[in-house]
């Protein structure tokens, strides 16, 4: 299970840079409405992506005090 959940961390974290140099591709004059929403795009992927890191740690940390 750690280990699947270490892969789609390592996953969203591609989308995360792939939406990142897509954004940066948009003109700020004519697409403003793709510029908002890659950015939303990125900040929820930023959430889920930090969500999974405590998970991660936390598992870890509960990994330490079982032994």
């Amino acid at each position: 299970m750690e280990l699947l959940i270490i892969d789609l961390k390592e996953k969203l974290l591609i989308r995360r840079k792939n939406e990142y140099e897509k954004m940066q591709q948009y003109s700020t004059n004519e697409a403003h409405e793709l510029l908002l929403i890659s950015s939303g795009k990125i900040i929820e992927l930023d959430f889920i992506i930090n969500s999974m890191s405590e998970m991660i740690s936390y598992y870890e940390y509960s990994k330490e005090i079982t032994k």
